[in-house]
């Protein structure tokens, strides 16, 4: 006979399990992608939808919100309330509707509109996010304890990219040599320092100890927003252990280009 302990305990364990374990209600899918970026000037109005797509054999809800929107190259992410950053968008934009009902296989879209202030004071990149969540239903099953059951949500990232200008600045925050299984990397912590969306593709050009050049090396182009860091990894493919100089880049576009030495050796 199991102790009424060891049944909270299975219960226990069970909730950690299905929590971590994929969930039938993640059948709500976002079609036409996480970011929505627009140029506007003071003044303009313009609008955009969010396309989502109940792909189960069940009727789903989905509620929609704002929230502000921060990561850094740490992992952490915030999600605050809406208008409560200095870059927030969150408002200028109204949406609608709230919450939809989609029975089985059916699409909707959200309707968003973004307003920018008429304000000569505006000027750089400024953003939040439309979070797009399933509504789980209560689970009365269960008659032994609380049972708990996740849905998806999607954060829905609205930039708004005023008059094409503002300070442009990215800054070099931190490198670290690394091994992934048999391969050696390099990841570089890069933060906006500047007003504008930046898209970084870093490349590094290496060199051996007389001087000459032995390979130049990129990742894929990434995205940070003003105030934000980012970490971007280099694989560090078919170089031999050495003592290295290097010259490390990050394209931004625009001919926004910056650039640091590097120094290290691979054993």
């Amino acid at each position: 006979m199991y102790s009424s302990r060891g049944i909270l305990k299975f219960v226990l364990f069970s909730f950690i399990f299905l929590f971590c374990g994929f969930n039938s209600f993640g059948n709500i899918v976002v079609l036409n992608g996480l970011t929505h970026e627009n140029n506007a000037t003071p003044g303009e109005i313009y609008r955009t939808q969010i396309e989502i797509h109940n792909m189960s054999d069940e009727a789903k809800s989905v509620k929609i919100y704002s929230r502000d929107y921060y990561y850094s190259h740490t992992g952490e992410t915030r999600h605050d309330a809406p208008g409560t950053m200095d870059r927030s968008n969150a408002n200028w934009i109204t949406y609608q509707p709230e919450l939809l009902n989609l029975g089985p296989d059916e699409k909707a879209v959200v309707n968003v509109e973004v307003q920018v202030p008429e304000s000569n004071d505006l000027s750089g990149s400024y953003w939040s996010v439309i979070m797009v969540e399933g509504v789980v239903p209560p689970d009365t099953s269960n008659t032994v304890g609380v049972s708990i059951r996740t849905a998806i949500r999607y954060a829905v990232q609205v930039i708004t990219n005023v008059g094409g200008e503002g300070v442009r600045d990215l800054t070099f925050q931190g490198l670290e040599l690394s091994k992934n299984e048999n391969e050696n990397m390099i990841s570089v912590v890069v933060q906006n320092s500047g007003e504008v969306l930046l898209k970084p593709e870093m490349s590094l050009e290496l060199f051996d100890e007389e001087g000459n050049s032995v390979a130049t090396l990129k990742a894929d182009k990434r995205k940070t927003l003003p105030g934000t860091s980012i970490k971007i990894t280099i694989l560090l493919e078919g170089i031999k252990p050495g003592v290295y100089n290097g010259v490390l880049v990050a394209d931004c576009g625009d001919d926004s280009i910056y650039g640091t030495n590097v120094s290290f050796e691979l054993l």
